[in-house]
C-alpha cells in the first residue's frame, strides 16, 4: 500500500515500530528474518510503502509482536504483556493498590503520579543497578543490626561507616539515574566546575 492511501499517523507509528525490530540488524538479516525481500524491507523502513493486513499478520507473527504495536495502537510489543497481574510481577497487594490509586489521581494531586515516570525510571539503564544497591544497603543493615547486639562501640562506630558507604553507593547510582532521565548538559558542565 502507498503512503498516500493510509493514514499519516498510523504510517508514521508502522515505520516507528518497524525501524525499532530491526535495531541494528543488517538490512539482508532482517529481510531474511521476515522471510522478505531486501527491496521491500528497504520501502518499509523508508516509509514509501506500508504492508497490507497479510504482511502486517506476518512480520507480528516472524518477530513476535502485536499488530496493534506496529501501529502505534499499544505500547506493549506482546499484547498478553498489557495484562500481567501484580501477582505475577510480584508485588504486594499495598504496593499494587498503590500504583493504582497513584495512577487514578494523576499527576495533578500531590499523592498522583504518572505512570510514565514509573515506566521512564524502571525502563532506564541505571534503574537495575538502583534497586541492587538498595538490596545490598537493606541486606546490610539487617547484618549490622545482629552484630551490633552487644557490641562494643567503637565496633558501632565501625558498622555506622560502613552503613554510611553503602548508603552512599546507594546515593551515587541514584544520582546516575536522575541525571540519565534529565539530561541537561549545561547545568551538568556548570555542576562539575564549581564542584
Amino acid at each position: 500500500m502507498r503512503k498516500d492511501e493510509h493514514s499519516g499517523a498510523i504510517f508514521h507509528a508502522f515505520q516507528k515500530s518497524f525501524r525499532a525490530l530491526q535495531g541494528d540488524m543488517p538490512l539482508g538479516d532482517f529481510a531474511k528474518k521476515l522471510e522478505m525481500s531486501q527491496a521491500l524491507v528497504r520501502t518499509y523502513l523508508d516509509g514509501t510503502r506500508f504492508p497490507d493486513s497479510q504482511g502486517l499478520q506476518k512480520i507480528s507473527e516472524l518477530c513476535g509482536v502485536s499488530v496493534d504495536w506496529l501501529l502505534g495502537r499499544s505500547d506493549f510489543q506482546v499484547k498478553e504483556h498489557a495484562n500481567i497481574t501484580a501477582q505475577e510481577m510480584g508485588l504486594s497487594e499495598k504496593a499494587a493498590l498503590f500504583l493504582q490509586n497513584a495512577k487514578a489521581k494523576g499527576a495533578e494531586s500531590p499523592e498522583g503520579l504518572y505512570p510514565q515516570l514509573v515506566s521512564m525510571l524502571m525502563e532506564n539503564k541505571h534503574f537495575t543497578r538502583f534497586i541492587q544497591q538498595v538490596q545490598q544497603y537493606k541486606k546490610r543493615v539487617e547484618e549490622m543490626e545482629q552484630k551490633l547486639k552487644g557490641a562494643a562501640p567503637s565496633m558501632r562506630d565501625f558498622y555506622a561507616y560502613r552503613l554510611k558507604s553503602e548508603k552512599a553507593a546507594v546515593a551515587q547510582v541514584l544520582g546516575d539515574l536522575l541525571s540519565d532521565m534529565a539530561d541537561l548538559p549545561g547545568l551538568q558542565e556548570e555542576g562539575k566546575k564549581k564542584g
